[in-house]
């Protein structure tokens, strides 16, 4: 049963490199989007209004997916998961 829900987890998770991909991604895809985010609580509002996705957490282990905030291209300082509330 856990390989199952990990793979359901996985299938259901994509990474997003800009803001415009978050949105078309999270819209098209009822899971979880990986990106990566500036620390700016500015930007986490911009999120949350654009596509109703709030920040789910920062994994202990993070995965470098690039160098820039999905959302305004600063310097990323993490990786988030976000997803939207059901």
């Amino acid at each position: 049963m856990y390989d199952m829900c990990k793979k359901r987890l996985e299938e259901k998770t994509q990474i997003a490199k800009t803001l415009e991909e978050f949105e078309t991604k999270i819209n098209e895809n009822q899971g979880y989007i990986k990106a990566m985010w500036c620390g700016d609580e500015a930007c986490e509002d911009k999120i949350k209004e654009l596509t109703n996705a709030h920040s789910r957490c920062i994994p202990f282990e993070e995965e470098k997916l690039g160098e820039k905030c999905v959302c305004c291209g600063k310097t990323a300082k993490h990786m988030v998961v976000w997803g939207r509330q059901y």
